[in-house]
């Protein structure tokens, strides 16, 4: 009899996807078709797994959304960004922890959870660092932070790279060749 697999803490995997596609002619990048099948479809198949639940932040289109995990839109007027979209879905969700994903890459690391949270860390942030460059959108971030989102927001700052600053977020490195930050956006990379 082989012992039991481990189980994987719960937390919320929460997909961005309340953008308003400037790059994209005004397109709901979630939604658009990649290898047959929309954008979003590609990412839960890959991450919904062994999440608790599936939150995807959308301020359109909620209905086709809906049919890939619980959908909540943002609390503050006039798109003002992913910290936006954050702010909704920690509040919604019901894990201590959420993962935060964008909704135009539609081959995300699919040991990104265990990797941020196996990190050690004195902040409630952890964020994926792939070498080169900060990827502030592909991050695990504790429910904790939630009082803190909102009181940056509500100073009227919008920068995710600030506020993780300000809460000592800590980046873990991602720096090999399985892990995949590409997104998707625009129109020419819809063929790669």
């Amino acid at each position: 009899m082989s012992a039991p697999a481990p189980q994987t803490p719960p937390y919320s995997l929460l997909i961005l996807a309340g953008g308003q596609g400037r790059r994209m002619q005004g397109r709901d990048k979630g939604l658009i078709d990649w290898r047959g099948q929309p954008l979003i479809a590609h990412i839960c198949a890959v991450m919904a797994g062994d999440a608790g639940e599936v939150l995807i932040s959308c301020n359109r289109n909620i209905e086709r959304y809906a049919r890939y995990g619980l959908t909540i839109c943002d609390s503050l007027p006039d798109f003002p960004g992913p910290l936006a979209g954050l702010l909704s879905g920690l509040e919604a969700a019901n894990n201590p922890q959420v993962l935060l994903l964008p909704c135009d890459n539609p081959q995300p690391p699919s040991d990104l959870y265990q990797r941020l949270s196996a990190a050690s860390a004195s902040s409630g942030i952890r964020f994926a660092y792939d070498g080169e460059r900060d990827q502030y959108l592909y991050a695990l971030i504790n429910r904790s932070e939630l009082a803190s989102l909102r009181d940056y927001l509500a100073s009227g700052r919008r920068s995710v790279k600030g506020w993780y600053a300000e809460r000592g977020a800590v980046a873990v490195g991602f720096d090999d060749q399985q892990a995949n930050f590409s997104n998707i956006n625009r129109q020419e990379n819809l063929g790669e």
